[in-house]
């Protein structure tokens, strides 16, 4: 009942002037979400448990990447705290005005967790937590996006 009614409010979003021209995609993103919602609709309590599991452990990965780049310069106690401050930084990077956060990323690194950095070592350690944490993607894009884009150019 509800990827119905997400459809429907997609749709009625798409009648803007502005987004008119997506239209016709958002039916088929629509139909897609529908007949996923059916596929996974009867699966048991494993299957979300599972899905809820890898979830929190990719996520936890990703924010450990800091404590372990610290543990590696020095001792730390607080990694709780150190994990927090990663998710308030996170969401201020989402909110930034800058593409991924660029610039914010590190002056929020380096305030945020200046008290568990080595003297001196803070703006290296961002740039590095940066290079672990951002820029593959942005290397991975370089290398699928033209393909991508050649694929769905043919499609259209």
């Amino acid at each position: 009942l509800f990827p119905k009614r997400l459809k429907l409010i997609l749709l009625s979003i798409f009648k803007l002037k502005l987004l008119r021209k997506w239209r016709y995609k958002m039916i088929k993103v629509g139909d897609d979400l529908i007949t996923t919602s059916n596929e996974i609709k009867g699966e048991g309590f494993g299957y979300w448990f599972k899905a809820a599991l890898a979830t929190l452990v990719s996520w936890t990965a990703r924010y450990w990447v800091v404590n372990f780049m610290l543990l590696a310069f020095t001792a730390v106690n607080g990694h709780l705290l150190i994990y927090a401050r990663q998710l308030v930084m996170w969401v201020i990077m989402l909110i930034s005005p800058t593409p991924g956060g660029s610039g914010i990323a590190e002056l929020a690194f380096s305030g945020f967790l200046k008290e568990f950095t080595p003297v001196g070592l803070a703006a290296a350690m961002a740039i590095l937590w940066r290079l672990f944490t951002y820029y593959p993607y942005l290397f991975a894009g370089v290398l699928i996006l033209p393909k991508w884009i050649k694929r769905t150019a043919q499609n259209n």
